[in-house]
């Protein structure tokens, strides 16, 4: 009898922790601009995740890049964020670029670019890359591909 009993709950507590989904990447939101110098502009956005198990785990950036006016200005960094169980949170996205790199094809105009670019209303503002979940040795990418008009402040 004791050996059914200790049986039975290592069956219904291994298949309890078992991961049935992985967590779901459900979008990218909030772009907007939280600074404008007339070198650098920082942007942020939140990537939407929901997990549905209750195992926990950690999610990693591994390279995603800024891109604005089609022109690849710049990559995110970040820390390990934990995945909390049984939740949908999101992952804060921040970088800052150089307004040079947006117009280093008019080198002679370089002033006066980034001048028209404080002064006009919008951008568009596109983020590419992969964030990887980790649960020990198991590890999935999800592709981030969002574009967006961001209004500049």
């Amino acid at each position: 009898m004791n050996k059914f009993l200790l049986l039975s709950t290592l069956l219904i507590g291994i298949t309890s922790c078992s991961i049935s989904k992985k967590p779901e990447f459900k979008y990218v939101d909030n772009i907007e601009v939280k600074n404008v110098s007339m070198r650098n502009i920082t942007l942020k956005a939140d990537a939407v995740f929901n997990n549905p198990n209750h195992i926990k785990g950690k999610l990693s950036i591994d390279s995603i890049h800024i891109f604005v006016d089609n022109i690849d200005v710049g990559a995110l960094s970040s820390q390990e964020f934990d995945v909390p169980s049984k939740n949908v949170f999101t992952i804060p996205l921040e970088g800052t670029f150089s307004l040079s790199k947006v117009y280093k094809k008019n080198k002679n105009s370089i002033l006066g670019s980034v001048l028209k670019v404080i002064q006009s209303d919008s951008l568009n503002i596109e983020y590419k890359g992969v964030i990887r979940y980790h649960l020990g040795n198991f590890s999935y990418p999800y592709t981030i591909n969002k574009q967006q008009k961001v209004k500049l402040k």
